[in-house]
């Protein structure tokens, strides 16, 4: 399981939402797209842009190493345990610094009507909560931006991300998991659920989040089937063909997303396939997606927004001495907790 290349598709994940945001950021509201997402826009599902790809990514192998997660465990406590220690100690430390530190340097307001404002504890503590939603703005902050006043909008996924774990931990209580039959006709009937009715879907809070929940769940069908799936080249070529023939078609989008996560899965797991691992001093993907949307709006309020390449550049170095101190003083002391929270020692996943 390990031997695979999924910390370097997190990265590339991760990377990809930065450097689609950067130019999202310098352009504004209406405009800005990078010159891959002009195109990408234009064929694939959901007319995803680079930043949705990425997230995309991210989906495909939560819902894998998510529902193996609970499978390992045999425990609810101990699964809750262990994705709450993923995901909130490094969101937690970001959104304290970011209100505490950044939000009081970069602010138009005056720091005693900056710490008074509602609104700048109402982001610590929604954001911190992931429920229902997040917030997006701080008093004054960023507010002379291209995008004004956004200022971390890569958190608008952990919301989702972490429904799709409650229904994990659902369907694992159920036993639902461990039964391939009825997890199979259980997903088919969701997926088609949200063909028919994606208004009336249920396991979301907004309509649009719902396209991520359909990634996350093609993820936890293929760990569920995984002794019955090969990763080959030929799976590969063979539903690139349906997505062609299917093209903007009713089903396209269902098609697409199919061949998607099965491309990212067949690169993750074959056996011959080595990508350079962008792992192997750490996972620091969890933090340059946290950090990047706030350092690219700090970096427009420097540099400006003519040159989003340069940007790029500037945004991607500062962020990685973020993600690396994340990973090494907040995520990998808070993953070395678990099984010590529940007594029930340490378990992989």
């Amino acid at each position: 399981m390990y031997n695979n290349n999924i910390n370097t598709l997190r990265f590339l994940g991760a990377f990809l939402v930065l450097f689609g945001h950067t130019f999202v950021l310098c352009g504004g509201p209406g405009g800005g797209y990078d010159p891959i997402s002009q195109w990408l826009k234009g064929v694939t599902a959901y007319q995803a842009k680079l930043p949705g790809i990425g997230v995309a990514m991210f989906f495909v192998l939560s819902g894998y190493l998510v529902t193996r997660s609970f499978d390992n465990r045999r425990s609810l406590i101990q699964y809750l345990e262990a994705r709450a220690l993923r995901i909130f100690p490094a969101l937690w430390v970001t959104l304290l610094l970011t209100v505490l530190v950044l939000g009081p340097l970069v602010t138009t307001l005056e720091p005693g009507a900056y710490f008074t404002q509602q609104g700048t504890w109402n982001y610590l503590l929604y954001n911190a909560k992931l429920y229902p939603d997040i917030m997006h703005r701080l008093p004054g902050v960023f507010m002379d931006n291209p995008r004004a006043g956004g200022v971390n909008g890569s958190l608008w996924t952990l919301p989702v991300e972490v429904r799709m774990y409650a229904l994990v931990a659902l369907l694992g209580v159920a036993g639902v998991i461990r039964r391939r039959a009825v997890f199979n006709l259980l997903a088919l009937v969701i997926v088609i659920w949200f063909i028919l009715s994606p208004e009336h879907f249920f396991l979301l809070y907004r309509p649009e989040h719902e396209v991520l929940a359909v990634y996350f769940l093609l993820g936890a069908l293929f760990y569920v089937n995984r002794d019955s799936i090969s990763y080959h080249w030929i799976g590969v070529a063979l539903l690139g063909a349906l997505v062609f023939i299917s093209f903007k078609g009713a089903m396209y989008n269902l098609v697409y997303a199919l061949w998607f996560s099965y491309l990212v899965l067949y690169l993750s797991f074959h056996r011959r396939l080595k990508l350079p691992d962008l792992g192997k001093r750490g996972d620091f993907s969890y933090g340059l997606y946290l950090w990047a949307f706030p350092v690219t709006q700090v970096n427009i309020l420097i540099f400006g927004p003519q040159h989003p390449w340069f940007l790029v550049l500037v945004t991607f170095a500062a962020t990685m001495v973020l993600a690396v101190c994340s990973w090494y003083y907040v995520e990998k002391p808070a993953l070395r907790l678990k099984g010590r929270l529940t007594g029930a020692g340490s378990a992989a996943g």
